[in-house]
């Protein structure tokens, strides 16, 4: 997989999840904004992680 592919993949994954979390919540704070983003990176990082070994471990057939 193409490093930028994979990068725009985990930015989508880290813009959808923190929008969607803040929407759901009805509450828009910065404080709320801010744990919804740090939460929003971890998923992204986590979910790049399994793309990148996904890729890997498939290509090893």
């Amino acid at each position: 997989m193409d490093i930028k592919k994979l990068v725009s993949q985990v930015v989508a994954a880290f813009l959808l999840f923190t929008i969607i979390s803040v929407i759901l919540e009805k509450e828009y704070t910065k404080e709320v904004i801010f744990n919804k983003a740090v939460n929003g990176l971890i998923f992204g990082l986590i979910y790049g992680v399994f793309l990148w070994a996904q890729e890997k471990f498939k290509n090893r057939k």
